[in-house]
C-alpha cells in the first residue's frame, strides 16, 4: 500500500510539469490557432484543476475566432465551478461579459469576485469599470432644461441625472482606491481612476493622482501626458504645456513622429514625416504668438492624452492613440454628440436571444438569412459625421465610414482624411479681428531688402482715450518673423502707451496706425502682427507670406509702391528714406474728394558724362470694378513728366487728385523710363475710392 500511494503521489508532479510546458507553448503567437487550442485542451485533460480551464477560456475570449464565442463562456464557467472563490476567474468572467456587451452580468461576477477575493485587484478593477460606464451614461444624459420662478429666475433644473452619475462615480472611486491601496503602482487601476476623475467632473483630482505617479515613475510618458491633461482641465496652461513637453521627450523617435505628425499623413498607414517637418507644421498653426505656448499644439497634446485615457486599455496593452477612435479624436476633437446603436439581429422570432449565440451559429453553420448589424457609434460634428463599428463583439471598434454634409455618398478613411484632415476651433475667435496690413519692399545695402510693414487697428476694438492725433492706449504689441522653415527670426513684444490716430470720414471710423521695418535677405518669410488690449480682451491680428525680392545693380528697377495718406519731405535731413515721413494707409481706402499719396524708389539710373540722370515718370489708373473685365480696362494717364537728377537712385513721392475718379477698386501703375538708354520698368498697386 505504501508503494502504491507513493506512485500515486508522484504522478501529479510529472503531470503538472507537463501542464506548465503546454501552457507556456500555447502562448507562442507564431503557432497556429489550432495548435494552441490543442495544447490547451491537452493541458485540461491532464490538469483537472481550474488553472488550465481558465487559460483555455481566456484564449477563446482574447484571440479565438467567432466560432469560439460560446466556448470562452463555457470554459470560464467550468473553471469557476472548480474554484468558486478565485478572483482571477471571476474577473475573467466579468471581462468576458463586458466584451460581449452584457454589462449587468459583468458587474455580478465582478462584485462576486470583490466579495470572495477581497485582496484581488482584478475584480475591483472590473467593478469600477462597470460603475464608470454607469456614471457616463447618467452624466452624458443630463438635460439643460430649467424650471423658472415668476420673476424669471431659475428655480431648479427641470431634469437632472447628475445624482445617479455621481453615485456611480463615487462607487468607482471607492473600488479603485481599494485596488491602489493593495498595489500603489497598478497602472490599469491608476489609468481608470484618472478617467473616472476626468469624466466624473473632478478635474483637480486628475492632476493630484498623476503628480504622485510621475514622482515615483518619472520615465512614464503617459503619466506626464495625463498630468498635463489634469493641469489643462484647471486652465493652468503653462503647467500643462510643460508636462506635455516632458512626455514628448520620453517618447521614442518613431512614436514621437507618429503622435505629432498624424495630420501630415495622407492615411494612417503612411510613414510619419521627419521631426523637422513636424516642427514647422505646428509652428505655422500657432493661433497666437503672443503667448508662451502654442495653443494648437496644446490642444493636440490634450487630445492625445484624452484619447489614450479614454480609448486605451492597459490590460490589453492597447494605446488609445493607436486605435481608430483615438486617432479620430486626435484629428477632430470632441464630437457635438455621440449616438450609439446596439447590435441588432432579426432572427424571425419574438425572442432573438443573445448576440453571441447568433455569432456562434453563424460561424458553425455558415451564412444565415437573418439580418445582422454590428454595434455602431455615430460621432456628429459641425459639418460631418464619423461612424464606427464593433465587428466581433470584443469591444474592438473600427472606423466604418465618414460622411461630410457637403457630400452625397459616404467616404472611406483615406478619402475622408484627404477632404477633412483635421478639425480645430480657434480659441480666440470671439476676441479676434483682422487688422488691415500693407507690405512694401525697397533695396537696402549688402544685397538685402527693407520690408516696411504697416497696419491699422479700429478704435472701436480698443480702449482709447484722448482727442489728439496721438491717442492713449495700453496694448501688448507683437511682431513675429519666421523664415521659410518656420524658424523664429524675430519675436518682439512691447507694451505700447500711445499710437497715431487717423479718421476715415467715408467709413465713419477711426484707426490707430502702427508699423515696423525689417531688413531681410531675398527668400520667403512669414510675418505676423498681434495686438492685444487686456482691458477689453480683443486681439487684432494679421499674417502674411512675404517673398523678398532681389534688387540688382545692373538694370533699371523700381521698388514697391507704398500707398499713403500723406508724404512729407523733411529738407533738413540728408537724402535717404528717413528724409521722408510717410503717413501710412494700410486700409488702402481714400475718400473721393481727397488725394492718394504714393512713395517709391528708383534704382540703377544711368548717369551721363556730367553725372546727370534723365528719366520719365508716368502715373496711370484704371478701374477694377466687378462690372467690367479688369484685364481689358484701359489705363488712363493721370500724370506724366520728365525728371533730371544727379543720383543713380531716386526717392519719389507724388499726390494724385481723386476728384475725377468714380468710387470703386482701382489699380495704380507707375512706368519709369530711363531716357539715357530707353530701359523701362513698372510698379503696380491697388486701392479703393470711397463714396
Amino acid at each position: 500500500m505504501i508503494r502504491v500511494f507513493c506512485l500515486v503521489m508522484l504522478l501529479p508532479v510529472s503531470a503538472f510539469a507537463s501542464v506548465d510546458s503546454l501552457l507556456t507553448l500555447a502562448t507562442d503567437t507564431l503557432r497556429s490557432e489550432k495548435e494552441r487550442i490543442d495544447m490547451l485542451r491537452e493541458a485540461v485533460k491532464i490538469d483537472h484543476s481550474s488553472r488550465s480551464m481558465h487559460a483555455l477560456g481566456r484564449f477563446f475570449m482574447e484571440g479565438g475566432s467567432l466560432g469560439h464565442v460560446q466556448d470562452a463562456e463555457r470554459w470560464l464557467k467550468r473553471a469557476m465551478e472548480k474554484d468558486i472563490d478565485n478572483g482571477d476567474i471571476l474577473a475573467s468572467l466579468a471581462e468576458y461579459y463586458w466584451r460581449i456587451g452584457r454589462r449587468t452580468t459583468a458587474i455580478e461576477y465582478a462584485q462576486r469576485g470583490v466579495d470572495r477575493d477581497s485582496d484581488n485587484i482584478l475584480p475591483l478593477y472590473w467593478a469600477a469599470r462597470f460603475e464608470m460606464w454607469e456614471m457616463t451614461r447618467y452624466l452624458n444624459a443630463e438635460r439643460e432644461g430649467y424650471l423658472y420662478n415668476d420673476d424669471g429666475s431659475i428655480a431648479r433644473p427641470a431634469i437632472s441625472l447628475a445624482q445617479f452619475g455621481e453615485e456611480s462615480r463615487d462607487k468607482a472611486i471607492g473600488y479603485l482606491t481599494r485596488a491602489i491601496t493593495i498595489d500603489g503602482d497598478h497602472w490599469p487601476s491608476i489609468h481608470l481612476l484618472g478617467l473616472v476623475y476626468y469624466e466624473g467632473r473632478k478635474k483637480a483630482e486628475v492632476a493630484g493622482l498623476f503628480e504622485g505617479y510621475v514622482a515615483r515613475h518619472p520615465e512614464s510618458v503617459m503619466g506626464h501626458f495625463f498630468l498635463g491633461l489634469g493641469y489643462q482641465a484647471q486652465d493652468d496652461m503653462q503647467k500643462a504645456y510643460a508636462s506635455y513637453t516632458e512626455g514628448l521627450k520620453r517618447l521614442s523617435p518613431q512614436d514621437q513622429r507618429f503622435m505629432m505628425g498624424v495630420f501630415l499623413m495622407a492615411d494612417p498607414d503612411s510613414t510619419a514625416p521627419d521631426l523637422e517637418s513636424i516642427r514647422r507644421f505646428w509652428t505655422g498653426r500657432d493661433p497666437l504668438f503672443l503667448t508662451e505656448y502654442n495653443e494648437r499644439l496644446l490642444e493636440h497634446c490634450r487630445r492625445v492624452a484624452y484619447a489614450d485615457l479614454r480609448f486605451g486599455d492597459p490590460l490589453k496593452g492597447i494605446s488609445g492613440w493607436f486605435t481608430d477612435k483615438g486617432q479620430a479624436y486626435i484629428r477632430y476633437g470632441e464630437p457635438v454628440d455621440v449616438v450609439a446603436h446596439p447590435a441588432e439581429v432579426n432572427t424571425g422570432v419574438d425572442q432573438p436571444g443573445y448576440i453571441q449565440d447568433y455569432l456562434a451559429w453563424r460561424a458553425k453553420y455558415g451564412p444565415m438569412s437573418h439580418d445582422y448589424n454590428h454595434r455602431r457609434e455615430l460621432w456628429h460634428y459641425d459639418g460631418f459625421t464619423l461612424i464606427f463599428e464593433n465587428p466581433d463583439m470584443r469591444d474592438f471598434w473600427q472606423f466604418r465610414v465618414g460622411w461630410l454634409d457637403s457630400e452625397v455618398n459616404p467616404l472611406g478613411l483615406s478619402d475622408f482624411i484627404r477632404l477633412k484632415p483635421d478639425h480645430f476651433k480657434d480659441p480666440y475667435w470671439l476676441r479676434r479681428y483682422d487688422a488691415p496690413v500693407q507690405v512694401a519692399q525697397f533695396r537696402e545695402k549688402a544685397d538685402t531688402s527693407r520690408v516696411e510693414v504697416y497696419y491699422g487697428l479700429p478704435v472701436d476694438e480698443l480702449k482709447v482715450s484722448g482727442d489728439t492725433g496721438l491717442r492713449d492706449v495700453k496694448v501688448n504689441q507683437g511682431l513675429f518673423l519666421f523664415d521659410a522653415q518656420w524658424d523664429t527670426l524675430r519675436r518682439e513684444i512691447t507694451r505700447v502707451a500711445k499710437m497715431p490716430f487717423m479718421k476715415y470720414d467715408a467709413l465713419k471710423a477711426g484707426y490707430l496706425l502702427a508699423g515696423d521695418w525689417l531688413k531681410l535677405a531675398p527668400g520667403r518669410y512669414y510675418v505676423a502682427g498681434e495686438i492685444e488690449d487686456p482691458a477689453v480682451q480683443t486681439l487684432g491680428t494679421f499674417r502674411d507670406t512675404v517673398d523678398v525680392r532681389h534688387f540688382g545693380y545692373d538694370s533699371l528697377e523700381v521698388s514697391d509702391l507704398l500707398m499713403a495718406r500723406r508724404v512729407i519731405e523733411r529738407e533738413d535731413r540728408p537724402m535717404g528714406r528717413n528724409r521722408f515721413m510717410v503717413l501710412s494707409n494700410p486700409l488702402l481706402q481714400y475718400e473721393n474728394n481727397s488725394q492718394v499719396a504714393v512713395y517709391f524708389e528708383i534704382y540703377n539710373l544711368i548717369r551721363d558724362t556730367f553725372g546727370s540722370t534723365h528719366y520719365e515718370l508716368t502715373f496711370q489708373v484704371r478701374s477694377l470694378s466687378d462690372a467690367e473685365d479688369s484685364e481689358q480696362a484701359q489705363w488712363a494717364t493721370a500724370v506724366s513728366y520728365e525728371q533730371r537728377g544727379n543720383r543713380d537712385w531716386e526717392p519719389v513721392y507724388l499726390s494724385l487728385d481723386l476728384g475725377t475718379l468714380m468710387p470703386g477698386s482701382k489699380a495704380l501703375r507707375v512706368v519709369v523710363k530711363d531716357m539715357q538708354n530707353g530701359q523701362e520698368t513698372i510698379a503696380l498697386a491697388q486701392f479703393r475710392v470711397m463714396w
